[in-house]
């Protein structure tokens, strides 16, 4: 027999699967409205499940109603946690595959609490004994588990807040921040009489404070530099700048040392103009490197000129699927200024031919070094 409870719900369900079923016929099968109108159908047949199983709570006999009427278990707030999960997976399915992720862990870590918190309340008829044994089932992990928790939300709202920002506000705000921080410690620290409702209500503030920026700065977006930077990708080997001229992007901070030479088959020197080469442990200058096939091979670059320099290795044309047509390939390294040092990693895939020369080149600077890969 359905109970009138469970018949509302389950009028929800069904009207929720038919407009489900035609959203998805007429509209779009993907669109997060259809993921939307499941997941009310879903929700309104767990519902009315539950209805069911309680009966809308109604007693039928005598020893139901002195149960219905005993002592009421702890209100717990892991069923909202519970909902929210399930909530947020169904958003990741629509959305992005790591609130896909976040929700399963969510959904998982609020199943189990849940679970532990009802059986322990069912331990004995004493509220006190029953808290007793859920923290030792699982208070250990109650508390790392909410920081690392509040932890990652302050986190994500703060790297909104300083990814909107521009350079120069994003250090102000961490200043002010940290000092806001330390302040307050050492007042809580040095001032007992600060403890208590005055410091919880401060960090509710704090905490709103932050939830309210983070989200504000998160709908309108990082500053532009940031959105232009990952649009380009301006520092991918692709938009590698190798000409003459320093490059705005590639060229910035460049490091000019090098620290590991053990795995350096070559050393390409420029100077007076030219370029000249030698093979490690030799002193006799070269103009031909062999450069093994398919092996990370580690070419040295010094810059011996008063003008800056970089070192090209060109390594023939082929055609771009995309586009269709013929581009050049090689690589290059950062610019190096008088007494710098550069380093060079190749890992040639094909080997080199008369048709298909490879060289080592100086732009601004006279000759080249043939690459012979086997």
């Amino acid at each position: 027999m359905f109970t009138p409870g469970s018949k509302y719900f389950l009028g929800l369900t069904g009207l929720s699967l038919v407009s489900a079923v035609l959203y998805t016929i007429f509209v779009n099968p993907s669109d997060i409205g259809a993921v939307a109108l499941f997941g009310l159908l879903l929700a309104g047949a767990l519902v009315a499940g539950f209805s069911l199983f309680t009966r809308d709570g109604d007693a039928e006999t005598e020893a139901e109603a002195v149960e219905a009427a005993a002592y009421a278990p702890t209100p717990s707030f892991w069923p909202i946690v519970f909902a929210l999960g399930a909530a947020v997976v169904l958003l990741g399915v629509a959305t992005h595959p790591i609130v896909f992720v976040l929700g399963i862990a969510v959904l998982v870590g609020g199943g189990v609490e849940w679970t532990i918190q009802d059986w322990a309340e069912r331990a004995s008829a004493d509220a006190e004994f029953n808290d007793l044994v859920r923290h030792r089932a699982i208070g250990a992990l109650d508390y790392p588990g909410l920081a690392a928790v509040g932890l990652g939300v302050i986190a994500y709202f703060f790297s909104r807040i300083m990814l909107a920002a521009s350079k120069d506000g994003a250090s102000v705000i961490f200043i002010v921040v940290a000092t806001a921080i330390m302040v307050f410690a050492f007042l809580v620290a040095t001032k007992p009489t600060l403890r208590g409702k005055s410091v919880a209500l401060v960090v509710t503030a704090g905490a709103l404070l932050l939830a309210v920026a983070g989200v504000a700065t998160a709908i309108s977006g990082e500053r532009s530099e940031l959105v232009e930077y990952a649009e380009a990708d301006h520092y991918s080997k692709t938009h590698r700048e190798c000409g003459e001229e320093e490059g705005k992007y590639y060229d910035h901070e460049a490091n000019n040392t090098v620290s590991l030479r053990s795995a350096v088959l070559a050393t390409v020197f420029v100077e007076d103009g030219k370029i000249r080469a030698q093979m490690i442990g030799l002193e006799k200058d070269v103009d031909t490197i062999t450069v093994p096939r398919s092996n990370a091979t580690n070419i040295l670059f010094r810059n011996l000129d008063e003008e800056d320099h970089r070192l090209v290795v060109n390594l023939g044309k082929a055609v771009n699927d995309e586009t269709g047509k013929e581009e050049e390939l090689g690589t290059c390294t950062q610019l190096a200024g008088k007494n710098q040092e550069q380093v060079l990693t190749l890992n040639i895939k094909k080997p080199s031919s008369e048709e298909q020369g490879y060289s080592f080149t100086v732009p601004g600077a006279e000759g080249e070094i043939k690459v012979v890969v086997p």
